[in-house]
């Protein structure tokens, strides 16, 4: 009896508190905190979670696995060079954390908090964002948890295939589009712009986005005889039309975390060099079979950087190969290779002294063999992206114009095709030129080139030998090789993706040679691939090998060699 009525007063005097002192005992409830933050507050840290995972993971090692740049290091230092992996708490992570941590719950607040106040650009934009999230996941590592992700209640949660995901992907945007149009239609009050430093509020140029990310998304199904050329031309005419509506990220650059990954304050490329494949690209090599100056891509020299020395043909353009490494990172320039601080003309000196000069110089300048700005922002210093106020492409023009020159040459539209791939070209050019300092004044992002390609330049490129002259001799290598040039630096997924769809070594049926010319596999390849190139991702190691291990077993990712397992996309 006794219990019952202490039970009774305790019950008495809940419902007391609870009615008289809600205010004070709501622990929900934090005066200095905002509890229903603004959508224009939360979408900001949604937009800056992009780059910091496709940079981490895409320059760190998938960048690496395309060859888009290497280490100067050789043996297990150059593990990812040879497309090996190691299992590790942080390794190849940063999607997974963006997708499912940094994206994810934020994404859903933004969509449902939209609905709530009648706000369908927010809706459109929250989705859109959604979308591309988890088509990059999947086509990074296969199955993933899509239908079970987010619910509530859940300790382990289903890995949905890939040809799940990838129509999941389709409905999503088609969704988004509704609300876009919505808004198109019915402005919103302006909120939009406040948090949104992609468009600055744009919702036509989030629709272009959408509709890119539909391209990819069927595109990426060549393989496939359900593949429709049509549709992906159709979602590529609706996506950017101009470089204007390329979707960049830009950065403000006064801390660590909000700098540009690939800038000289963050220091994160002193250990990488730009690959001996690119140089090939560009210098005329693979496009022409030559590299003599008149073969030589003039965007080389806006892009890639160049070496003192110059007796090796091209131009004094040097890369590193996969699995070897820069044969001369470990010289310098010693003072005792100098006669009276001038270099020596003859003897030892002269010939230690060249071979330092054959070094491959650091992303960030012609000639520099360090980082001339570690820990210090500098505007203006480094090179095209490698500037820590350069933005940080997501999706652009020339991307979409040689997905559309790749779908019209596959359905036999040569016409079609070579306008596209013209386009892509100049396309590019114009992503170099472009002024990004006006459009991003906001942040004041730095342009990519303190001086234009000149159009006559230009000209002389577009009608010379590296580039095809008419419909009738354009190939498959043509498209992809441009195509390549264009995302190198900062689309290293979408290269991925496309040289998957290729196999890596697959061959131009017009020309029975590969698609990737001069493209080669490291040699070996890491030991645990088994002699396989890698085609996916592991899931997160510390959330998923921890928490998720049964669905790793039943998906088969506990084999050494899941990684070389090929891709729902990239198979017929």
């Amino acid at each position: 009896m006794r219990n019952k009525i202490i039970y009774i007063l305790t019950a008495t005097l809940m419902v007391t508190m609870s009615i008289g002192c809600k205010k004070y005992l709501d622990i929900n409830s934090d005066p200095d905190t905002t509890q229903t933050p603004s959508n224009s507050s939360v979408l900001p840290q949604c937009l800056a979670a992009i780059p910091t995972a496709l940079q981490s993971d895409g320059g760190t090692y998938v960048a690496r696995f395309v060859q888009n740049w290497l280490t100067t290091a050789s043996g297990n230092a150059n593990l990812y060079d040879q497309q090996g992996y190691t299992f590790s708490g942080a390794t190849m992570a940063a999607t997974w954390n963006m997708t499912y941590y940094a994206l994810g719950n934020n994404l859903n607040y933004i969509i449902e908090n939209a609905t709530q106040n009648n706000a369908p650009d927010f809706i459109g934009v929250g989705l859109a964002l959604k979308a591309w999230a988890f088509q990059h996941t999947t086509d990074y590592n296969s199955d993933i948890i899509f239908n079970d992700a987010f619910k509530p209640g859940l300790f382990t949660f289903k890995y949905d295939t890939q040809e799940t995901v990838y129509k999941g992907v389709d409905s999503i945007c088609r969704l988004a589009l509704q609300y876009l149009n919505q808004a198109i239609a019915s402005p919103s009050n302006g909120k939009l712009a406040i948090g949104d430093f992609a468009y600055n509020g744009d919702v036509t140029k989030w629709k272009k986005f959408v509709y890119g990310i539909m391209a990819r998304n069927w595109h990426h199904l060549t393989n496939k005889s359900t593949y429709n050329a049509d549709s992906v031309m159709k979602f590529c005419d609706n996506a950017m039309a101009s470089t204007g509506d390329d979707f960049c990220l830009p950065f403000d650059a006064n801390v660590n975390n909000n700098s540009n990954y690939f800038g000289t304050y963050r220091d994160n490329m002193p250990g990488w060099r730009q690959s001996n494949f690119i140089i090939r690209v560009m210098d005329g090599t693979a496009l022409v079979g030559s590299n003599a100056a008149v073969n030589r891509d003039p965007r080389m020299a806006y892009m890639l950087a160049c070496s003192h020395d110059t007796t090796n043909g091209n131009g004094g353009y040097r890369g590193v190969d996969p699995g070897i490494g820069d044969p001369y990172s470990a010289l310098g320039i010693p003072s005792s290779y100098y006669v009276n601080n001038l270099p020596p003309t003859s003897g030892t000196a002269l010939v230690n002294y060249n071979n330092s000069r054959k070094k491959v110089a650091v992303a960030f300048g012609d000639s520099l063999y360090l980082n001339p700005s570690s820990g210090v922002f500098a505007k203006g210093l480094g090179k095209y992206l490698f500037q820590d106020k350069a933005v940080f492409p997501v999706m652009s023009y020339a991307e979409m114009q040689f997905i559309k020159a790749e779908a019209a040459f596959r359905k036999g539209d040569k016409t079609t095709a070579y306008t596209a791939y013209m386009n892509g070209i100049n396309g590019h050019f114009d992503f170099i030129n472009r002024s990004y300092s006006g459009f991003y004044s906001k942040r004041g992002a730095s342009d990519l080139t303190g001086s234009q390609i000149p159009a006559a330049t230009r000209t002389k490129y577009l009608t010379g030998p590296a580039v095809k002259q008419n419909e009738g001799t354009l190939t498959l290598t043509d498209i992809m090789l441009q195509k390549y040039i264009a995302l190198w630096g900062w689309g290293f997924f979408e290269t991925w993706v496309d040289m998957r769809r290729y196999h890596y070594l697959d061959l131009d049926p017009s020309t029975t040679q590969q698609v990737y010319k001069t493209f080669q596999l490291p040699t070996p390849l890491y030991s645990l691939n088994a002699g396989k190139p890698t085609y996916r991702v592991r899931p997160h190691f510390t959330s998923e090998y921890t928490y998720n291990y049964s669905e790793l077993l039943r998906v088969g990712a506990l084999s050494n060699t899941y990684q070389t397992l090929e891709m729902w996309f990239s198979q017929p």
